[in-house]
């Protein structure tokens, strides 16, 4: 077998999955800098859902020993998913997102490699994997900052960031995958904002940790963590479910993934989730016009004319994430409950699943069936 063609079935099983892996001219050299022909032949034989070890040794025929060993290895590299179990352990294929984007991020790796993967995936991203990535069902939905919302609104505990923190046992912290690969590649200028601020939660928190991709941190470090965030300009944004989120990250509106095509086609995608909150005045006489809340949105939903001292909001892109109304000096704005229905978050990361799947017309029988051993 060729090696274009070992390259072509991991691209076909990476394929099938409800994270896309469209065609273009960066995906086979991205892979090529990913793994080997000859481990691209091997990982496309394993499924992108979970299997015991001792039934994936068994259906390969590899001892047990060597494919823990050969497993462990792939996933310490971001190639493989590793979940444990209490003694049992688990692994699957890796998808794009995961492959691509975020683990080669968090991780060191060699200069000239390096440089290559990020120019590459950036062009991937910008050129050809949004279009897809970003229509599909919602990926990010925006957390308000901490007391950024008017006050004598009740908020619900999926939507304070600080009661959101009490519902995790477990805590990591990684590199920004997002502003680490455009600091890397040269065709971008480093961003201005802090890249040790993405958050990890219980099982993918502890897979983070033990491949060697983050470090633990307390809930002091976590708060911590995300009073640096805000006052840093950056958007609190984590899955769109009520339940079993495993990451928050903290957006940028220049390099984040979510929100870096929304400045270039000026619309907000269906893959960013809005709050429930948008942004209003609190007091419009106290604005002195200092232009700061503009300065700081990261998705330009304000602008500000220096000349004539004049504020315009745009509230078709406002996310609610507060983070204008966080740095006010004069507590002229704050959040306002969002006019209309309250936005609609899955109560879990499958009934997540299960909605992608009903709007991109996959079928999930058909997926899983292609996905088993």
């Amino acid at each position: 077998m060729s090696e274009i063609e070992s390259y072509q079935k991991l691209i076909n099983r990476m394929k099938n999955w409800f994270i896309p892996l469209p065609d273009s001219d960066q995906l086979l050299p991205i892979l090529k800098l990913l793994c080997s022909a000859e481990e691209a032949e091997f990982l496309s034989k394993i499924p992108l859902v979970f299997y015991s070890s001792k039934m994936l040794s068994r259906k390969l025929g590899i001892p047990l020993d060597e494919l823990s060993k050969k497993f462990d290895s792939f996933a310490e590299r971001g190639l493989v998913y590793r979940y444990e179990i209490g003694k049992k352990v688990q692994y699957r294929l890796a998808d794009s997102m995961l492959a691509i984007f975020r683990t080669p991020w968090w991780k060191d790796v060699d200069g000239d490699r390096k440089v290559k993967l990020a120019s590459l995936a950036n062009k991937y991203y910008i050129d050809t994997y949004a279009s897809e990535f970003l229509v599909r069902s919602r990926s990010l939905r925006s957390v308000p900052i901490n007391q950024t919302i008017r006050i004598d609104h009740k908020i619900i505990p999926y939507e304070d960031i600080i009661k959101l923190m009490d519902t995790f046992e477990y805590f990591s912290l990684t590199n920004c995958a997002c502003r680490t690969r455009h600091n890397i590649d040269p065709n971008f200028e480093d961003s201005k904002y802090p890249t040790n601020v993405c958050l990890h939660f219980n099982d993918f928190g502890k897979y983070t940790v033990d491949m060697g991709f983050a470090k633990e941190l307390s809930k002091e470090e976590v708060l911590e963590v995300l009073k640096r965030a805000a006052d840093a300009g950056l958007v609190h944004g984590i899955e769109p479910v009520i339940g079993d989120a495993d990451t928050l990250c903290n957006c940028d509106g220049d390099y984040c993934l979510f929100f870096e095509k929304v400045k270039m086609e000026g619309k907000v995608p269906i893959g960013t989730q809005i709050s429930d909150y948008i942004r209003e005045w609190a007091d419009e006489e106290k604005c002195i016009r200092c232009g700061l809340c503009a300065k700081r949105c990261p998705i330009d939903a304000i602008k500000f004319n220096k000349e004539k001292k004049e504020i315009t909001f745009i509230p078709e892109l406002c996310v609610g994430c507060g983070v204008c109304v966080h740095k006010c000096p004069t507590d002229a704005i704050w959040l306002e409950k969002r006019p209309g229905e309250d936005q609609f978050y899955p109560s879990n990361g499958m009934e997540a699943g299960n909605l992608m799947m009903e709007d991109t017309g996959l079928d999930l029988p058909k997926i899983m069936k292609d996905n088993s051993l």
